[in-house]
């Protein structure tokens, strides 16, 4: 008995041992490849009051771009004049103001309507944080391919939990999935969720919008 006993005291000894110096991988950093272009860029310093439909500030492609905030319900999204961030600016734009994604955030979705025709290797990224204690604390982000269905295949990053009032710069890489390339009609969607997300008053915020990608020949 007692040698059974040492011998168990023995194994969870080398199983601790074996957990601890064991390191857990952590997110690699997204590196961007020197010879990507920018293609979009929203700065939102332009839009005055409500709006249900934002072109991209910068645009390099012969396609139509756009942000749109849609589904049912009383939310809505707008540019009230608060300052915005100075995380992804570019162009040498200013922070400007930013845009606001206002609760009820349960029945709608932001869709950043993003043709990739002539680019390959695209990736997303934006500035984004929520008002304190109201806004959405959940942010998923998902795209289409074929303009109608939203997958999260191949993304290493398909949530983010909001940071009240400080801004954090999210990146979505897109360069590894081919079905994107070259492509009318990708779109990211990003849907809310959160204990807030169906209350009367509190918005997502967002900024600087950008997608990148290579050039095809």
């Amino acid at each position: 008995m007692k040698k059974k006993l040492f011998c168990l005291a023995i194994a969870a000894i080398l199983v601790i041992a074996c957990t601890n110096d064991r390191s857990i991988e952590e997110e690699k950093p997204i590196v961007i490849d020197p010879s990507s272009e920018l293609i979009y860029f929203w700065n939102f310093n332009a839009v005055v009051g409500t709006t249900t439909s934002i072109a991209p500030d910068f645009d390099s492609s012969s396609e139509t771009a756009s942000i749109t905030y849609d589904g049912t319900g009383a939310g809505y999204m707008d540019n009230d004049g608060t300052v915005g961030y100075e995380n992804n600016t570019r162009n040498g734009s200013i922070a400007g103001t930013l845009l606001k994604v206002r609760n009820p955030s349960d029945t709608r979705s932001l869709f950043l309507n993003m043709p990739t025709t002539g680019y390959k290797n695209v990736i997303v990224q934006f500035a984004t944080a929520r008002s304190s204690n109201t806004g959405a604390t959940v942010q998923n982000y998902s795209y289409t391919i074929d303009g109608t269905n939203y997958i999260q295949t191949g993304l290493s990053r398909i949530t983010h939990n909001t940071t009240p009032d400080t801004p954090d710069l999210i990146v979505l890489d897109f360069s590894t999935i081919s079905g994107i390339n070259d492509n009318p009609n990708f779109k990211v969607k990003i849907e809310f969720a959160g204990p807030t997300v169906s209350g009367t008053s509190g918005n997502n915020r967002f900024d600087n919008v950008t997608l990148e990608g290579i050039p095809l020949p």
